[in-house]
């Protein structure tokens, strides 16, 4: 599945929960939804660590994305803890012990981000002392790739992992909600993509 396939998909589903909150279907029906787009998610993880072991530097690039996704894009994704900020003022009211919860994942997420930024760095690091090196060679670089790889596939556990637990903690209808107003943050994004590039060019 390419990925203009995927965003298909989610544009398909995102109509969908919209339409499924405005109806005020059952509960039953709308979890149904909510399980398609999270499985959805992480029908794209697949994807990613599939391509990563092709071509990791393509897909930490983002040159698959839109130009405004690429500007948000970090280790070839999205930080967990700014998606979160996109759907926590969509998720209101939340009981005391959900917003304990929600902030616990917060603060968890942060955590892990940023062991995954220093992780990163030193990556980086000892890639461009490899390249300057004339001892190490090419199974070094390969090496390193491999790190890269590993990187990606532990930012996509972390949001699947982000995901399932906000699952857990929203009822139906709040998860409804946050998966739409991802959906619909998403669209944005690539809308502004679309006006960006049909913007009127100054001749050179």
């Amino acid at each position: 599945m390419e990925y203009g396939h995927w965003v298909e998909e989610q544009n398909r589903q995102t109509s969908e929960l919209r339409a499924a909150l405005q109806a005020h279907v059952s509960d039953i029906e709308l979890r149904m939804l909510v399980e398609s787009a999270l499985s959805h998610y992480d029908n794209l993880f697949r994807i990613k660590a599939i391509a990563a072991k092709s071509d990791v530097f393509y897909l930490m690039s983002g040159m698959w994305k839109t130009a405004a996704e690429r500007f948000f894009l970090w280790i070839g994704g999205f930080r967990p803890s700014e998606l979160l900020k996109v759907l926590s003022p969509q998720l209101d009211p939340l009981t005391e012990q959900q917003v304990i919860a929600v902030g616990n994942l917060q603060q968890s997420s942060q955590q892990a981000e940023d062991a995954l930024s220093q992780g990163m760095d030193k990556l980086q690091q000892n890639l461009a002392e490899t390249l300057t090196s004339d001892s190490s060679g090419t199974s070094a670089v390969s090496d390193y790739m491999g790190q890269m790889v590993n990187a990606m596939g532990k930012l996509e556990a972390l949001v699947s992992f982000v995901n399932q637990q906000m699952y857990k903690i929203l009822t139906v209808r709040q998860a409804a909600r946050g998966l739409l107003a991802l959906g619909d943050y998403f669209q944005r994004l690539r809308a502004l993509s679309s006006l960006w590039a049909a913007r009127p060019r100054e001749p050179a």
